[in-house]
């Protein structure tokens, strides 16, 4: 991501956290909601869109969801976004991000906003290939630096933030692709 970017979503990130505006992330969706701390130990916040910053970042990924649609002919129709703050001791254990068939996520993005960041630190994203077992280990670890961007298959690719030992401060979002049909309809919400 662009510096200046990187630098504004930092900002407002660092503000919310400070204002205490992020809430313990869960796992599941709707009926099957919950938070469990021996899964994920984040917080998070999810887009409005209404912040400079905000619609800096929706326009640049809108950019890029355009360019994965021409290249790879994808059809990634809406976007969702939330910030997250990883505290020290913080994680999220192996998952996807969709569950398989539900194409309610196709397209995973991780980006870190987190500044002067190293190994030691902790709080790499483990990846793992499609397919792999749970005792498997992982195929590749990204050391969240700011301004990097992870994309990955959301269906596909299991992965991981491993344990942080200091603030660890970036975004997820994720794209789904339109599934209207002749007895339903998928707006945008």
């Amino acid at each position: 991501m662009p510096d200046e970017l990187t630098l504004a979503l930092r900002n407002e990130l660092l503000a919310l956290d400070a204002a205490a505006e992020l809430e313990a992330a869960g796992i599941g969706r709707q009926d099957d909601f919950t938070i469990d701390r021996q899964i994920r130990r984040t917080r998070i916040t999810w887009f409005d869109g209404e912040s400079a910053a905000q619609k800096a970042f929706l326009d640049w990924s809108d950019q890029l969801r355009i360019a994965l649609n021409r290249e790879l002919m994808l059809g990634l129709f809406e976007f969702e976004v939330c910030f997250a703050v990883y505290p020290p001791g913080g994680f999220y254990d192996r998952h996807l991000d969709s569950f398989a068939g539900a194409r309610n996520r196709v397209i995973s993005l991780v980006a870190y906003l987190t500044e002067d960041w190293h190994a030691e630190k902790g709080g790499a994203l483990a990846l793992w290939p499609a397919g792999a077992g749970d005792t498997d280990t992982p195929s590749d670890r990204v050391i969240p630096e700011a301004g990097g961007v992870v994309l990955m298959l959301s269906e596909d690719i299991p992965h991981a933030v491993e344990v942080t030992h200091e603030k660890r401060l970036g975004l997820a979002g994720w794209w789904r692709v339109n599934q209207s049909g002749v007895d339903r309809i998928d707006p945008i919400s």
